[in-house]
């Protein structure tokens, strides 16, 4: 990792100081009991998996799921047509949710082909 590139974790803390947040406050949004797997990951000492970033996700659509995997990508989604109050708005969330499925997707399908070929050359 270069020193212009953030760790996971500090993206994931920056992405909960900017929408105002914390562990505890996602972790009772989410219904969640503790809030140990999201302290966890503030301090560095766990890695997200795919299912909590798209709890982040699914929370705040605004969140670009891709600032998490890729360097100079915007935290948040440009413009706030999904926010807007016409009535293809949701049919845009839905659309945006599902982009950013995809994009978590691919960087999970990365991520296991990298893992394969170390087994395989093992």
């Amino acid at each position: 990792m270069s020193e212009d590139q953030k760790s996971v974790h500090e993206k994931f803390n920056e992405v909960f100081k900017a929408l105002g947040t914390n562990a505890y406050q996602v972790s009772k949004r989410l219904g969640l009991s503790r809030a140990d797997k999201y302290y966890k990951i503030e301090k560095g000492q766990a890695k997200p998996s795919f299912e909590t970033l798209s709890e982040i996700i699914h929370l705040y659509p605004r969140v670009n799921a891709n600032y998490y995997f890729k360097d100079d990508v915007p935290m948040f989604e440009e413009g706030s047509e999904i926010y807007s109050t016409q009535p293809n708005s949701i049919q845009s969330l839905r659309i945006k949710h599902l982009e950013q499925k995809i994009a978590m997707l691919e960087a999970q399908n990365q991520e296991l082909i990298q893992q394969l070929e170390t087994y395989q050359k093992e």
